[in-house]
């Protein structure tokens, strides 16, 4: 077999992976197919974001909400990516901001010394979109059209 028909057939596998991928993007991606820049957070947990479906008829965005304390935890007063970290439950004052290229979730969390330290972690690093639904881990969010239900 030659080096020409070894890219020849490393290109097919790769094209035949991103066929069958469909819009999924594992370990972060969100910001590449979602609408961070209207993403919301509720609870200091929930995070709602509008993110692009594969139904090629509308090529449209579904809003997706999802548990972000099962993607993240609080390690000594720093977020990080964690599966079922439950974060909130040691981190408070969370709020999501973005620029061009990410979305970042910043809390106040309580460290080992008993003090609150700022900590910031890129969302885009963790969250992704599975044909209009925000996932994480083995962890799917809510797929609906419309907006987060209101807390009762």
């Amino acid at each position: 077999m030659t080096i020409g028909n070894v890219l020849l057939l490393a290109t097919a596998a790769i094209l035949g992976l991103l066929a069958i991928g469909g819009n999924s993007v594992k370990n972060g991606g969100l910001v590449n197919s979602c609408a961070y820049a209207g993403a919301n957070l509720t609870g200091n947990h929930w995070l709602g974001i509008y993110c692009l479906n594969n139904d090629t008829a509308i090529w449209g965005y579904n809003y997706t909400w999802i548990n972000l304390d099962n993607c993240l935890a609080n390690n000594g007063g720093q977020l990080i990516s964690y599966e079922n970290g439950s974060y909130s439950g040691t981190c408070s004052g969370c709020a999501i901001s973005h620029d061009n290229t990410t979305l970042h979730l910043s809390c106040l969390c309580w460290d080992t010394n008993n003090r609150q330290q700022n900590s910031s972690i890129d969302l885009n690093t963790t969250i992704y979109d599975t044909n209009g639904a925000a996932g994480c881990f083995s962890h799917m969010g809510n797929l609906t059209w419309e907006d987060f239900p209101a807390e009762s």
